[in-house]
Protein backbone atom coordinates (compact mmCIF):
# COMPACT_ATOMS: atom_id res chain seq x y z
CA UNK A 1 0.00 0.00 0.00
CA UNK A 2 1.60 3.06 -0.40
CA UNK A 3 0.48 6.48 1.15
CA UNK A 4 0.49 10.14 -0.73
CA UNK A 5 1.21 13.37 0.87
CA UNK A 6 -0.31 16.39 0.43
CA UNK A 7 1.72 17.42 -2.57
CA UNK A 8 1.11 14.26 -3.73
CA UNK A 9 4.77 12.23 -2.86
CA UNK A 10 5.04 9.07 -2.18
CA UNK A 11 5.37 8.17 1.11
CA UNK A 12 6.44 4.77 2.76
CA UNK A 13 3.49 4.63 6.35
CA UNK A 14 5.93 4.35 9.60
CA UNK A 15 4.69 1.32 12.18
CA UNK A 16 4.70 3.70 15.43
CA UNK A 17 4.10 0.21 17.05
CA UNK A 18 7.53 -1.17 16.12
CA UNK A 19 9.61 2.40 15.80
CA UNK A 20 9.13 4.00 18.98
CA UNK A 21 10.41 1.16 20.92
CA UNK A 22 13.35 0.65 18.96
CA UNK A 23 14.25 4.47 19.37
CA UNK A 24 13.60 4.33 22.85
CA UNK A 25 15.99 1.50 23.08
CA UNK A 26 18.58 3.14 20.95
CA UNK A 27 18.75 6.46 23.26
CA UNK A 28 18.72 5.36 26.50
CA UNK A 29 21.72 2.80 25.11
CA UNK A 30 23.01 5.86 23.66
CA UNK A 31 22.35 8.39 26.93
CA UNK A 32 24.63 5.63 29.19
CA UNK A 33 27.52 5.74 26.59
CA UNK A 34 27.02 9.27 26.74
CA UNK A 35 27.10 9.11 30.61
CA UNK A 36 29.87 6.23 30.85
CA UNK A 37 32.25 7.80 28.27
CA UNK A 38 32.09 11.26 28.96
CA UNK A 39 31.79 10.78 33.13
CA UNK A 40 29.18 12.70 35.51
CA UNK A 41 30.01 16.23 33.39
CA UNK A 42 28.12 18.93 32.37
CA UNK A 43 29.26 17.48 28.31
CA UNK A 44 27.32 14.59 29.40
CA UNK A 45 23.66 15.72 30.46
CA UNK A 46 24.06 17.84 27.24
CA UNK A 47 24.91 15.00 24.91
CA UNK A 48 22.01 13.26 26.87
CA UNK A 49 19.70 16.17 26.43
CA UNK A 50 21.01 16.37 22.66
CA UNK A 51 19.63 12.83 22.47
CA UNK A 52 16.97 12.63 24.19
CA UNK A 53 15.41 15.61 21.41
CA UNK A 54 17.14 14.01 18.30
CA UNK A 55 14.80 10.72 19.58
CA UNK A 56 11.78 12.93 19.63
CA UNK A 57 12.35 14.94 16.40
CA UNK A 58 13.34 11.56 14.78
CA UNK A 59 9.85 9.86 16.06
CA UNK A 60 7.31 12.69 15.02
CA UNK A 61 8.89 13.44 11.81
CA UNK A 62 8.83 9.37 10.80
CA UNK A 63 5.22 9.08 11.81
CA UNK A 64 4.18 12.60 10.40
CA UNK A 65 7.04 13.81 8.29
CA UNK A 66 7.24 16.75 9.94
CA UNK A 67 9.28 18.33 13.07
CA UNK A 68 7.70 20.38 15.54
CA UNK A 69 8.38 24.05 16.55
CA UNK A 70 7.00 22.69 20.16
CA UNK A 71 10.03 21.05 20.79
CA UNK A 72 13.01 22.36 18.56
CA UNK A 73 12.59 25.81 19.14
CA UNK A 74 12.67 25.38 23.16
CA UNK A 75 15.34 22.73 22.63
CA UNK A 76 17.35 25.52 20.49
CA UNK A 77 16.82 28.31 23.39
CA UNK A 78 17.51 25.68 25.90
CA UNK A 79 21.09 24.93 24.21
CA UNK A 80 21.78 28.60 23.64
CA UNK A 81 20.66 29.43 26.86
CA UNK A 82 22.80 26.76 28.87
CA UNK A 83 25.96 27.60 26.58
CA UNK A 84 26.18 31.38 26.81
CA UNK A 85 24.97 31.18 30.67
CA UNK A 86 28.24 28.87 31.33
CA UNK A 87 30.57 30.60 28.58
CA UNK A 88 29.16 34.00 27.85
CA UNK A 89 32.26 35.10 25.28
CA UNK A 90 30.81 32.65 23.25
CA UNK A 91 27.68 33.60 22.43
CA UNK A 92 28.77 34.84 18.82
CA UNK A 93 30.37 32.20 18.02
CA UNK A 94 27.33 29.92 18.94
CA UNK A 95 25.21 32.14 17.34
CA UNK A 96 27.30 32.06 14.05
CA UNK A 97 27.27 28.15 14.08
CA UNK A 98 23.89 28.24 14.34
CA UNK A 99 22.94 30.32 11.57
CA UNK A 100 25.15 29.37 9.75
CA UNK A 101 23.88 25.16 9.84
CA UNK A 102 20.04 25.88 9.40
CA UNK A 103 21.27 28.52 6.44
CA UNK A 104 22.96 25.71 4.59
CA UNK A 105 19.47 23.85 4.66
CA UNK A 106 17.60 27.24 3.79
CA UNK A 107 19.19 28.25 0.63
CA UNK A 108 18.19 24.76 -1.13
CA UNK A 109 14.76 24.87 0.11
CA UNK A 110 14.66 28.33 -1.34
CA UNK A 111 15.94 26.95 -4.49
CA UNK A 112 13.86 23.41 -4.74
CA UNK A 113 10.48 23.89 -3.13
CA UNK A 114 9.89 20.69 -1.40
CA UNK A 115 13.03 19.35 -1.29
CA UNK A 116 13.59 19.98 2.48
CA UNK A 117 11.51 21.24 4.97
CA UNK A 118 11.10 23.89 7.61
CA UNK A 119 11.55 22.06 10.59
CA UNK A 120 14.89 20.59 8.80
CA UNK A 121 16.24 23.87 8.65
CA UNK A 122 15.17 24.48 12.49
CA UNK A 123 16.57 21.34 13.57
CA UNK A 124 20.39 22.43 11.86
CA UNK A 125 19.45 25.84 13.74
CA UNK A 126 19.28 23.14 16.89
CA UNK A 127 22.40 21.29 16.12
CA UNK A 128 24.42 24.71 15.39
CA UNK A 129 23.55 25.98 18.94
CA UNK A 130 24.23 22.53 20.52
CA UNK A 131 27.26 21.46 18.54
CA UNK A 132 29.17 24.77 17.59
CA UNK A 133 31.98 23.58 15.28
CA UNK A 134 31.12 19.67 15.35
CA UNK A 135 28.01 19.98 13.69
CA UNK A 136 29.93 20.31 10.09
CA UNK A 137 30.70 16.58 10.63
CA UNK A 138 27.30 16.07 11.68
CA UNK A 139 26.36 17.42 8.53
CA UNK A 140 28.31 15.99 6.56
CA UNK A 141 27.96 12.66 7.89
CA UNK A 142 23.86 13.43 7.64
CA UNK A 143 24.45 14.19 4.03
CA UNK A 144 26.32 11.38 2.81
CA UNK A 145 24.34 8.56 4.94
CA UNK A 146 20.75 10.25 2.98
CA UNK A 147 22.32 10.03 0.17
CA UNK A 148 23.42 5.98 0.30
CA UNK A 149 19.84 6.06 1.49
CA UNK A 150 18.45 7.42 -1.37
CA UNK A 151 20.60 4.95 -3.70
CA UNK A 152 19.07 1.99 -1.89
CA UNK A 153 15.62 3.64 -2.06
CA UNK A 154 16.28 4.30 -6.07
CA UNK A 155 18.22 0.65 -6.64
CA UNK A 156 14.87 -1.02 -4.89
CA UNK A 157 12.09 1.35 -6.37
CA UNK A 158 13.14 2.24 -9.68
CA UNK A 159 12.64 5.68 -11.27
CA UNK A 160 9.18 5.78 -9.58
CA UNK A 161 11.33 6.68 -6.66
CA UNK A 162 12.41 9.88 -7.27
CA UNK A 163 9.11 11.74 -6.10
CA UNK A 164 9.18 9.97 -2.60
CA UNK A 165 9.99 11.95 0.53
CA UNK A 166 12.19 11.13 2.84
CA UNK A 167 12.43 12.67 6.79
CA UNK A 168 15.58 13.91 7.37
CA UNK A 169 15.46 14.31 10.92
CA UNK A 170 16.97 10.40 11.78
CA UNK A 171 20.03 11.11 9.10
CA UNK A 172 20.13 14.60 11.35
CA UNK A 173 20.25 12.71 14.29
CA UNK A 174 23.05 9.90 12.94
CA UNK A 175 25.64 12.89 12.10
CA UNK A 176 24.65 14.68 15.62
CA UNK A 177 25.22 11.07 17.77
CA UNK A 178 28.30 10.45 15.48
CA UNK A 179 29.64 14.02 15.88
CA UNK A 180 28.87 13.84 19.89
CA UNK A 181 30.94 10.46 20.66
CA UNK A 182 33.62 10.92 17.78
CA UNK A 183 33.79 14.71 17.02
Amino acid sequence: MELRSATGRLNAPASPIQLRPAVGIATAALAIVALVHFGPTAHAIGAVFILSILALVTIVDLEQRRIPNRIVLPATAIVLGVQIALDPAQAPTLLAWSLGAGLFFYLPLLLFRGGMGMGDVKLAVFLGAALAEIVVPAIAVAVFASFIAALAVLFLNGAAARKSAMPFAPFLALGATVAIFIG
